[in-house]
């Protein structure tokens, strides 16, 4: 590795001149060799993004810094986070499970700052130790230990015009000392945007359906992590992250329908939706070492609680009869996750052994009340309220083994069994399943060759069981399917890395058993639910190129190609095959040679393509912005401007009795301008040496 940069500090103090001497040669032992980071790392089993050495990536917050990564994509009008040409994917700090997801994953990364975050781990086919849950992959995000003794922390404010004026702010305060670590950080969201949704069924009945939507949402997300160090040979360690969420929708949606006799109803229908959702997630660790040859056992636990309380009103005014119903659902869902985790590591000269167990247990009751608004009071329709319960185990043990051959070869291979038990108010059922994976790479000079593959599991999720109606309007609603099964995936994949810059990957997905959503006209009811209805053989391509020009412009260039093929079952919808190609091109500009000033502007596109029964449009997105730098780098500005061209997503369902067509836009136009202010010591560490090559695999 080159060198970049070599200092040394200075003198302790000052006194007499052979004291002078003195501390001048302790001064060697103090010594900070830094050295200029490979921006892509391939290893066997992940894609590593070193943060520190992309220009793109600084000042900015953890969300922001996710979206700058090759292969990355963060949407935050859906709520997720992807790999490119597949589906969401589940996010870790430091090795360790973030039990968030959606816009609640999305505002906890806004509390953490990417100048403190060491380096990505983009994980597209997860080792045996991780569990086998999701089609595609994991993030982890590696925090950097903090140099600092003493208290530090930042704040930040944001400000974002849409339709509607969005503003949030977060503050983080540190504490450390050598043994002790506290760090206490809020984020709170206050805002709302607009949303238009247009859906069409046309059959031998046809329904025409409009909703204007305003979204509004406030959250208050703080959250305490703190570590101690025991001994040089052990570490405890917890984080507690409350979130106390509020949100609502106000709803205008007007419906035509047609039915088969030439029948015509109009209806107009106002939604009042209001929601509370408090959650609560607790993780503990701890990490003790069993000798000086990097033997570790690690035990974690993760308690997660959520306290859902909704109601939703709507009046739906009907023509011709003239007519107006009053209706009012209040529901109350209570999810709780519990895990525990034990993690062996063993090196040893032959290799190195990985072997745990795991214990995850999912547990959830709702119940929703329906009620008419008759007779100047709401009375509860039984025949449309109900009460669903759900206990889900899991039981898991891995074992995985590891060795370099030479300075060429890695290699990686595992296996993991998954027993789960599931208990509910309409069925109950077990099954266990073996999930295998292996890696290897090749490395020489410039090239990194790796091999890949891994079988895993999709389990559904509450929304996708939950057998409640949830209403539109009185004809309308859509439910999750108690019965629905599990997917299954295998995932091959071969990539090719060429000078930490340019990054390749061909894989293959083999879907067996999908679910997914699926609508249902009969006569003036538009009905959805969730089943199980297709398999799929997904082929795809993945090319990245990222490089520093002129030594003032970074640019990461990210492409996919994919072709897929469907069997459809269990529903009457048209079997298809198509391909898909996407393009994303992500440039920054430094615009004075202090490097304070930097001028961003990104461009990606989806062009149309087919999944199964479906056909998706043409979408593409614009966004620029600026960056500034004062007070040596302790004051951040931003200013971006998001979705430049207000893009609508389209797409088409084809099924043997009609075709479905959805039209929306979800106000991603948006102006925004933020500040962060770092605060606090700056004193190094003293009397410690400290030669760093490269970040650790997994802060300590």
């Amino acid at each position: 590795m080159k060198l970049k940069y070599l200092f040394i500090t200075g003198l302790l103090s000052t006194g007499i001149f052979a004291q002078t001497k003195t501390d001048s040669l302790k001064e060697v032992e103090q010594v900070n060799i830094l050295v200029k980071k490979k921006l892509l790392e391939r290893k066997a089993d992940r894609l590593v993004f070193n943060v520190d050495a992309s220009i793109a990536s600084q000042g900015m917050d953890a969300g922001e810094t996710l979206a700058s990564v090759p292969m990355l994509k963060v949407d935050e009008n859906m709520g997720t986070i992807s790999i490119t040409g597949k589906s969401s994917v589940n996010v870790m700090i430091n090795g360790k499970m973030l039990n968030l997801s959606g816009t609640a994953l999305l505002n906890y990364l806004k509390s953490i700052r990417s100048e403190n975050i060491s380096k990505i781990e983009v994980i597209t086919t997860p080792p045996a130790k991780y569990e086998a849950q999701g089609n595609s992959g994991l993030i982890n995000i590696i925090l950097k230990k903090n140099p600092n003794l003493g208290f530090s922390g930042n704040i930040s404010t944001g400000l974002t015009q849409r339709t509607y004026f969005n503003g949030t702010t977060n503050g983080t305060l540190n504490y450390q000392t050598e043994k002790l670590s506290l760090s206490l950080k809020t984020n709170y969201i206050d805002g709302a945007k607009r949303s238009n949704e247009r859906y069409n069924i046309l059959g031998e009945s046809q329904n025409y359906s409009e909703s204007t939507r305003k979204d509004m949402w406030q959250d208050l997300t703080p959250s305490l992590n703190a570590s101690y160090k025991i001994n040089k040979n052990s570490e405890v360690g917890m984080e507690y992250i409350f979130g106390h969420e509020k949100s609502g929708m106000d709803i205008l949606n007007t419906t035509r329908n047609i039915s088969s006799d030439l029948t015509e109803k109009n209806l107009l229908t106002n939604t009042f939706h209001r929601e509370k959702s408090p959650t609560h997630t607790f993780s503990t660790y701890y990490d003790l070492k069993l000798d000086s040859l990097g033997k570790k056992l690690s035990i974690t636990g993760n308690f997660y609680k959520n306290k859902n309380d909704t109601e939703v009103n709507f009046s739906t005014l009907t023509l011709p009869e003239n007519s107006i119903q009053n209706v009012k659902t209040l529901s109350k869902i209570t999810p709780q996750i519990f895990s525990v985790q034990g993690d062996l590591e063993l090196p040893f000269s032959f290799g190195t052994i990985e072997t745990g167990v795991k214990f995850n247990q999912f547990r959830n009751s709702a119940d929703l009340k329906y009620l008419d608004f008759e007779n100047n009071q709401y009375i509860i329709d039984y025949s449309k309220s109900s009460t669903f319960n759900y206990r889900e185990e899991n039981y898991a043990a891995y074992a995985s083994f590891a060795k370099n051959f030479g300075e060429h070869w890695e290699t990686k291979a595992g296996i993991r069994y998954e027993n789960t038990v599931v208990k509910s108010s309409m069925n109950n059922f077990s099954y266990g399943q073996w999930f295998p994976s292996a890696f290897i790479s090749y490395k020489e000079d410039k090239n990194v060759f790796s091999l890949s593959y891994s079988r895993r599991i999709n389990r559904p999720s509450m929304s996708n069981l939950n057998p409640f109606r949830w209403y539109e309007n009185p004809y309308s609603y859509s439910s999750g399917n108690p019965l629905l099964k599990p997917s299954y995936i295998n995932n091959y994949e071969l990539g090719y890395t060429y000078n930490n810059k340019l990054s390749t990957s061909i894989y293959y997905l083999k879907l067996n058993n999908a679910f997914g959503q699926v609508a249902y006209l009969d006569g003036i009811s538009q009905t959805g639910d969730y089943q199980n209805y297709y398999d799929n053989n997904f082929y795809g391509a993945n090319v990245s190129y990222t490089d520093t020009f002129f030594k003032f412009w970074e640019s990461n260039i990210t492409i996919n190609a994919s072709y897929q093929n469907s069997e459809v079952f269990n529903i009457n919808a048209e079997t298809s095959e198509g391909t898909s190609f996407s393009y994303s091109i992500n440039n920054t500009f430094i615009l004075n040679k202090t490097k304070t000033v930097a001028l961003f502007l990104n461009y990606d596109q989806m062009l149309p393509y087919k999944n199964v029964n479906s056909y998706y449009h043409n979408f593409s997105e614009l966004n620029s912005g600026i960056k500034v730098s004062l007070m040596e780098k302790q004051l951040q500005i931003n200013a971006t401007v998001t979705n430049i061209f207000a893009q609508r997503f389209r797409g088409d369902m084809y099924f043997n009795d009609n075709s479905q067509h959805f039209n929306n836009y979800w106000d991603g136009r948006s102006f925004r301008l933020s500040a962060n202010y770092t605060f606090g010591n700056k004193k190094k560490q003293i009397n410690k040496k400290q030669i760093n090559f490269e970040e650790k695999d997994r802060a300590q």
